[in-house]
């Protein structure tokens, strides 16, 4: 478990806390795979009622691993790019409420996983969530252009965190309706907790149908072009 990249924590009072433990949580094949184990972990927990997943230290994930992908052959770019397009589905169509809480910077690809959640807490003094391609010259392909028109809806978002890449703090970003809360680093998980339990209200909600749910609201579309960042120099 220790040398596991993501690690899985199953809480007395019914949640799974995912932890990504890999420095700056940089998305690659390794990343990914390690990921989607402690998904199917905690899906597999009949008794889970609520996901968070956070991160460790200054980073909650600083994006794809770009000087990873530099090295790899087009074979694997491809299985990479799969592999990310199904984490991030994965996660929008969970069958449990899911929190990204996020304790530091969520750049990039770590920002459009964060959104792929049901809800985000930020903390609140430390950290930005910022989508910098623009100012990497990188174009986004349809997969992620149509995460954010499920995710982000207001078009004043889009222009600051988006098309401007500005690097958004918590309040900004709770003003802007990126995160649905702040908190000190101690109290993030207990937030995040109280997000997904008021989430399931009282009665609680069945999974098969939330996930249902999630896949009506949030349809898949087939047949996507490829949507890794692609320079525009």
């Amino acid at each position: 478990m220790a040398n596991r990249l993501v690690t899985v924590e199953f809480t007395e009072d019914g949640f799974a806390i995912v932890r990504m433990r890999n420095g700056q949580n940089r998305l690659n094949i390794a990343f990914l795979n390690s990921l989607d184990q402690a998904l199917t972990e905690v899906e597999r927990n009949k008794d889970c009622k609520a996901m968070i997943t956070t991160g460790e230290g200054k980073f909650y994930s600083n994006g794809i691993d770009l000087e990873w992908m530099s090295l790899q052959d087009s074979e694997t770019i491809l299985k990479f790019q799969k592999a990310l397009e199904n984490i991030m589905w994965r996660v929008m169509h969970y069958p449990l409420p899911t929190i990204a809480a996020i304790n530091g910077h969520a750049f990039a690809g770590g920002a459009f996983l964060a959104m792929s959640h049901d809800y985000r807490v930020m903390r609140a003094d430390r950290g930005w969530i910022s989508w910098n391609e623009t100012h990497l010259k990188l174009r986004l392909g349809d997969m992620l252009l149509d995460l954010l028109s499920k995710k982000v809806l207001a078009m004043k978002s889009i222009r600051e965190a988006v098309l401007f890449g500005k690097r958004v703090t918590a309040d900004q970003a709770k003003e802007l309706f990126l995160v649905d809360a702040m908190a000190e680093l101690l109290d993030l998980i207990p937030k995040a907790k109280q997000l997904a339990l008021e989430a399931l209200g009282p009665n609680g909600i069945d999974r098969d149908m939330l996930q249902v749910m999630k896949q009506d609201l949030y349809v898949r579309p087939s047949g996507d072009k490829p949507f890794l960042p692609e320079a525009k120099l």
